[in-house]
């Protein structure tokens, strides 16, 4: 069998990743000498490396991070209230498996958004499926479901994400049954999924941004209850960017 054919096959069989490894196995001479289990080996290791890819690249375009925040690029300015210890922990992950939260609190243009997208960036590299959403659009979705009787079919869709990103909380005031959807939607996940919820408002000052007891008392129970809080500071970075 020409090996033409065989890379036709494994097209055909969608195993892209073996058919590059096979091409190039094939343009380099000294690869022959190799034995067959270790070319096959290499082979191998280089779908489930393409898999791997793939399904990060899924995950990134799905997640509809704001901003694409890679770790790399963090800073730990002493002005900032970044604390590199704990950061470096969420980094790790483990605190999605455990289905806390975080909670990223700040002035205008301190970093809550740019750090809320490096831990969802950070998840997908990792694998885990991540959702970006801004806090009054995904209460015009709800609205809209509202209407169109679909409001189950979207709080499952949500519950489904591993780590749940939900920015710029407390700049629109939430009308009564966004208030109510939002507890909805938080119930689904407590215990079961991780949520970052980024805010200017400081924590202490939800209970009353929420402005009805009974449901504000619930909201804090399900964000604050196994929560890491981080209150960013200093100047503002868009102006350092200028």
């Amino acid at each position: 069998m020409s090996i033409e054919t065989t890379l036709r096959k494994l097209d055909d069989l969608k195993l892209k990743g073996m058919r590059e490894a096979l091409r190039q196995q094939a343009e380099t001479p000294r690869q022959a000498d190799l034995a067959f289990e270790d070319r096959l080996a290499m082979l191998v290791d280089a779908e489930e490396l393409h898999r791997q890819n793939a399904r990060k690249d899924r995950l990134l375009r799905a997640a509809k991070l704001r901003v694409q925040a890679h770790p790399e690029e963090l800073t730990y300015g002493s002005d900032r209230n970044l604390d590199k210890s704990l950061t470096t922990r969420l980094l790790s992950c483990d605190w999605i498996g455990r289905h806390q939260n975080v909670l990223i609190t700040g002035k205008s243009g301190t970093g809550k958004t740019w750090l809320g997208c490096c831990l969802g960036m950070q998840a997908v590299r990792n694998g885990i499926s991540v959702s970006y959403r801004m806090v009054s659009r995904l209460l015009e979705e709800f609205e809209i479901a509202h209407i169109e009787g679909t409001t189950a079919k979207l709080r499952a869709q949500y519950k489904r994400a591993d780590l749940l990103i939900l920015d710029d909380f407390g700049v629109s005031k939430l009308k009564a049954m966004g208030k109510h959807d939002l507890l909805e939607l938080l119930d689904d996940r407590i215990g079961e999924r991780a949520t970052i919820v980024c805010g200017q408002l400081p924590v202490e000052n939800w209970h009353a941004f929420i402005d009805n007891p009974t449901i504000a008392d619930a909201i804090l129970d399900r964000l604050t209850s196994a929560a890491h809080r981080i209150e960013l500071s200093g100047p503002s970075l868009r102006r350092k960017a200028i």
